[in-house]
């Protein structure tokens, strides 16, 4: 692989909501080991934003990823907008040349982070994407697992232009030319991925890449209510109009 350029900063956003005890202990120990294999030349920050949880972040947490990690910011959301809404509230106030966003348990292998961020760093791509290996959806409940492949199928069928077609990946990176498209999703849901990358694949001056991410060991996966479901159908509906209409 080419030679990253050095010297770009990169900020790191993690949502979190209702997290498990001892999840800052827990995000210093991925965040360090990220650490040691980025250049000492780049700085690194990272933005957690609270989706308005009603329990789980105290103030004490807060006080030990501030004094854990040289450049941190916390963003508390009054209440909960959804992961779309979260992210990007907190990347319209990122600073960075560079921004990557996974949950803030790291649900997949560092390996697959540090990849993204070389990939972004040499400068060829202007959006890294993660893509799910079939290991993913063994590991998923069963309506879940369902709702995923469903929706791979519906954008092989909907959306033949779509360049990635698992689109749900939470493991994602982009330049400031990505995070300008991320921007301009309305989904507050779990679908502003997949509308992020209906954008970018409507772009020719955009230059997108992939990589194959794992789940890594531990992770637990919840199960979807029916509601959820449906709100998810009616999103990826208003994508498909919306899609339509601005051919």
């Amino acid at each position: 692989m080419t030679t990253p350029k050095t010297n770009k900063s990169l900020d790191l956003v993690h949502p979190c909501y209702n997290p498990h005890p001892g999840w800052a202990e827990d995000l210093i120990r991925h965040y360090t080991l990220f650490m040691s294999r980025i250049p000492t030349d780049v700085v690194v920050h990272m933005y957690v934003v609270d989706d308005g949880s009603k329990h789980g972040v105290h103030s004490e947490d807060i006080d030990q990823l501030q004094q854990a990690i040289p450049h941190f910011t916390f963003i508390p959301l009054s209440q909960n907008l959804g992961k779309g809404g979260a992210l990007r509230h907190a990347i319209r106030q990122s600073q960075g040349d560079l921004v990557i966003y996974t949950d803030a348990d790291y649900p997949y292998k560092m390996e697959n982070a540090w990849e993204m961020y070389q990939r972004l760093a040499v400068g060829n791509a202007d959006v890294v994407v993660g893509v799910r290996d079939e290991q993913y959806y063994d590991q998923l409940p069963f309506r879940r697992k369902i709702f995923s492949l469903s929706l791979k199928l519906m954008n092989y069928l909907f959306f033949p232009g779509l360049k990635v077609k698992d689109t749900q990946s939470g493991l994602k990176g982009f330049n400031a030319k990505g995070k300008a498209l991320f921007l301009k999703t309305t989904i507050s849901a779990f679908l502003f991925d997949m509308e992020f990358l209906v954008l970018v694949s409507k772009q020719k001056d955009i230059q997108m890449e992939w990589i194959y991410v794992q789940v890594r060991e531990g992770i637990h996966f919840s199960t979807m209510k029916p509601r959820t479901i449906l709100t998810e159908l009616f999103n990826f509906a208003s994508i498909l109009i919306r899609g339509f209409f601005s051919k």
